[in-house]
């Protein structure tokens, strides 16, 4: 298992109130002296006792129910558990105080001080990597926060604090009595290998939580996991936080032949763990228990059946985002433990899991092909099927195929039963946190567990698929003549998120336009017909594999990067290239405004201020929101870290850091002609290491809860940590110039006061990395051009540019993206502007996204955009092929769909050259 020292984020919704501060580390009593305990080493959790079913068989016929209560080989989970008493009765070393602890955040705005904590501290050497919160159920509690923290050593330092609000207790068996054993809290916390932790249980309610106890989880291996990791490989370079920011635009691939990674994984044919079954037809392939590794003896709970199920309530388990394929199968043994054992529903809560990598594995038992009761949406578990989306989708988008796995079990489940998956349905449940008992509530078909219970779960991103889920849900209904009389005209998938950012998402400010032929400079042989060509290509897939031949690299909207080296080579400026590739767009001189750029790789935990120059930071003048300011000392280092609405500034003092100053957030750091900012974890996706240095100012603030870090500079300073990241310095000045002033105009466009940042530091808008990557002869095109943005009607444009145009750009919709023959791109003799890739029948199976499809025999496209080589770029693909089963089929998907699963450079492709 990867070591890692940052405990993930895993916020549930529903807040609540006590302090409990455990496990594995150090903590402060009362009195404020250190308190070191030595703890035993974990022992395994209950018994492992013998397994009450066989390992999961070899693929079977489609619609063959193969549930099973667990693995013939479960893995050993290990689970030491510290129980905590409460505040009136501590037990096992646990401490009480009224004092939150220096620089614990609150998972919510607390209406009033804490009032009463437990804090208990214990050492441990034996590496877990989850950690499960729980207590006696007590709705009269109000909100609780649980904040926890890790590391992965004794001697490494600790991981940023995560925190929680408890969230609903749900029905383990189906029905409205809550049993009275149950337990609760806030759910999972996945760490990573760790072998120290700190949690910390606050109450605001003046209440105590009764049996606070702390499960330190080891999930164990099996051999599944292995199996697992085949898809690690597949797995996207971005970060979450790029996915978040959901743009609607294409980032600038590298023009050195290495394009922007998609947000979302591609998933190869050979997608892991033992071998899934077939359900729906053929709709959907669901992994059994046995292939994560289930111990059936933690099962207490006699499987319940409703008459059919009436809707699917869509989850999201709020864990880790990160995790990688080979991960999955302990996650899932984790959450089981922690619903199974900790709460006490006696399995697991939801009827099934669904990675970020579009696996679907079995959940609750009972058999997938029936209405099994779990325990997923207290007072409406009957009659419902719940879907745990792995992850935390509060701040990050789910990915493309994740989501096309959650359409695709909605349809198995609403399908069969004759549901409308965009319809809706009459459920009578309760009580919930959100209506009383037998309360009957019209409901979606598909619906968000907020919809019944007062929590924000699946979390904003969770809920932003929704209508895309049932729309799709409903395609797939009459695709594969699921036992349904809905009429569904068939439609074409469409991406969760284009396969290359764009840079900015911001709205178009010219309206649509067709896009029609133009004339071209004299120059090289032009890339094809300049007359749109509505063709349809097809071919026969032969054993030995595909051919398929392609151009360009990129969504090719805009500026061609090499294209903007080719027309350089012809001697045109940078003026003339800009035209050429933004037909009717002036250059306006806009200044040089102030740009305030988020540090993506900071968020939500903390930094220290390093020397740029020298062995101390000097001339750093802190401002608080209240107008506070303060001159910091020359030191070696500074730390910010947040602590509620403050921050805290923190001085070396021995080997430790100690509070100088509290200031209220937001907090700007200036002075210094250039800062350099640590940080403890590389996630920035276009930036290795783990330190930035750039010229401007810094601003802590706190924005959704949770501590963010914005840079803020003239746009003319940001370009220089730009433009060298987008295009080599070797370039020509023409090229260069025309590159500053692209990526000035996106800049600029992004200004905005609606949020409290302008840009990421990401893919997700433009790659920058400060001071690192400056070059002469870049910073030198930025001086040439300092000011100048492209603009139409006055509004700055969305100026887009991918790597390389395969000699014919692609329409953006608006006048100045049209769609045109490239010479220049032509003229550059890049590698990416024609290249072959040869795809196997299964490689092409696995493009349909589970859709059953084990064998691809022909391959049609059927829309083309209608311009350039072979009919123009490719809008939709027909693929047909047969089904484990013998079935033949065919599915239909999006050009961008199959360029982005088939790890393609582009969609302007064909069968022959």
């Amino acid at each position: 298992m990867a070591r890692h020292t940052t405990a993930r984020r895993w916020a549930l919704a529903l807040p609540a109130t006590v302090v409990a501060a455990v496990a594995g580390g150090i903590a402060l009593t009362p009195a404020g002296t250190v308190v070191q305990a030595t703890a035993a080493p974990i022992a395994p959790a209950e018994a492992d006792a013998p397994v009450q079913a066989t390992t999961a068989a070899p693929t079977p016929a489609a619609d063959t129910d193969t549930s099973v209560k667990g693995s013939s080989a479960p893995a050993k989970v290990s689970v030491r558990t510290l129980a905590l008493g409460s505040a009136s009765n501590p037990t096992g070393g646990a401490r009480v105080s009224t004092a939150q602890p220096a620089g614990v955040p609150l998972a919510f705005t607390a209406e009033a001080a804490a009032e009463l904590r437990v804090l208990r501290t214990a050492a441990s050497g034996t590496p877990f990597s989850a950690i499960g919160v729980s207590w006696q159920r007590d709705p009269s509690l109000g909100r609780v926060s649980v904040a926890v923290r890790s590391r992965a050593t004794t001697s490494a330092p600790w991981s940023s604090w995560t925190t929680a609000a408890s969230g609903e207790s749900d029905d383990r068996n189906g029905t409205n009595a809550v049993p009275a054993d149950l337990r609760e809290g806030p759910g999972l916390v996945w760490t990573d290998e760790a072998v120290a932790a700190e949690v910390v249980v606050t109450t605001v309610s003046g209440r105590q939580p009764v049996d606070v106890k702390v499960d330190l989880i080891n999930p164990g291996v099996t051999a599944s996991d292995a199996a697992a990791a085949d898809v690690s490989a597949a797995t996207a370079s971005a970060s979450p936080e790029a996915v978040a920011e959901a743009v609607a635009s294409a980032a600038p691939a590298a023009p050195e032949g290495e394009e922007v990674a998609s947000s979302d994984p591609l998933v190869p044919a050979a997608a892991a763990a033992p071998n899934p079954a077939s359900y729906g037809n053929g709709v959907v392939k669901i992994y059994s228990r046995a292939a994560w590794g289930a111990n059936a003896a933690y099962m207490k709970w006699t499987p319940k059946y409703a008459s059919k199920v009436n809707a699917v309530v869509v989850h999201h388990t709020a864990t880790s985002n990160n995790y990688t394929a080979a991960q999955v199968p302990a996650i899932i043994r984790s959450i089981y433990h922690y619903m199974a054992v900790t709460e006490k529903y006696g399995d697991m809560g939801y009827n099934v899991l669904i990675d970020r990598f579009g696996r679907v594995w079995e959940g609750r038992y009972g058999g997938l092909t029936r209405a099994v009761v779990a325990a997923h949406a207290g007072g409406f578990n009957s009659g419902t099927s719940g879907i745990g989306i792995i992850g935390d989708h509060t701040k990050v988008a789910v990915s493309a195929a994740a989501k096309e796995a959650v359409a695709r079990y909605s349809a198995f489940k609403l399908g069969t039963a004759k549901a409308n998956p965009t319809g809706t349905t009459s459920l009578t449940g309760g009580p919930s946190t959100k209506f009383k008992s037998k309360v009957t509530v019209k409901l979606p078909t598909i619906y968000p567990h907020q919809s019944t219970s007062s929590t924000a779960c699946p979390g904003k991103y969770g809920m932003a698929i929704m209508s895309w889920v049932r729309t799709r849900a409903k395609t797939l209904v009459a695709s594969y003549k699921l036992g349904t009389t809905i009429a569904v005209k068939p439609v074409v998938t469409k991406p969760t998120a284009k396969p290359t950012p764009k840079p900015t998402a911001t709205p178009k400010p010219t309206p649509t336009v067709k896009p029609t032929p133009t004339t071209t400079p004299t120059a090289p042989p032009t890339a094809g017909p300049t007359t749109p060509v509505a063709t349809a290509n097809g071919t026969t897939v032969p054993a030995a594999g595909l051919t398929l031949y392609g151009a360009g690299f990129g969504h090719g909207r805009g500026m061609s990067q090499y294209g903007a080296k080719g027309a350089a080579k012809q001697g045109l400026s940078a003026t003339k290239i800009v035209n050429f590739y933004y037909p009717g767009a002036a250059l306006t001189a806009k200044g040089n405004p102030t740009l305030r750029v988020r540090l993506s790789a900071i968020d939500g935990g903390h930094f220290t201020f390093a020397p740029t120059s020298g062995t101390t930071v000097t001339g750093l003048v802190a401002t608080a929101a209240n107008g506070t300011t303060v001159a910091l000392p020359a030191r070696s280092g500074w730390h910010v870290a947040r602590s509620g609405a403050s921050y805290l500034i923190q001085e070396k003092v021995g080997t430790a850091w100690a509070t100088a100053y509290t200031l209220a957030a937001p907090v700007t750091f200036s002075g210094p002609a250039s800062l350099t900012v640590n940080y403890s974890a590389a996630k920035n996706d276009c930036r290795g290491g783990t330190s930035v240095t750039f010229n401007g100012s810094l601003t802590a603030l706190v924005a959704d809860n949770t501590a963010r870090y914005v840079a803020s500079m003239p746009v003319d300073t940001y370009l220089r940590g730009v433009v060298a990241s987008e295009m080599p310095s070797s370039w020509s000045a023409a090229a260069l110039q025309a590159q500053a002033i692209a990526a000035r105009t996106y800049a600029t466009a992004k200004i905005t006061s609606s949020r409290y940042y302008d840009v990421i530091d990401t893919q997700a808008n433009q790659c920058w990395d400060g001071k690192l990557s400056e070059a002469a002869a870049t910073n030198a095109a930025i001086t040439a051009t300092a000011g100048k943005v492209l603009t139409v009607g006055g509004k700055v444009i969305s100026a887009e540019f991918s790597s390389d145009s395969g000699g014919y750009t692609a329409s953006g919709g608006v006048s100045y993206l049209p769609a045109k023959a490239d010479p220049y791109t032509l003229a550059a003799e890049s590698s990416a502007t024609n290249w072959t890739k040869v795809l196997t029948p299964a490689q092409l199976a696995a493009v349909d996204g589970a859709a059953g499809l084990t064998k691809v025999t022909a391959v049609k496209v059927t829309k083309r955009t209608g311009f350039g080589r072979w009919g123009g770029r490719v809008e939709t693909v027909q693929l047909t092929g047969t089904t484990a089963a013998g079935k033949v089929t065919t599915a239909t998907v999006t050009g961008a769909d199959f360029r982005t699963r088939l790890g393609l450079r582009s969609t302007y492709l064909g069968f022959t050259k």
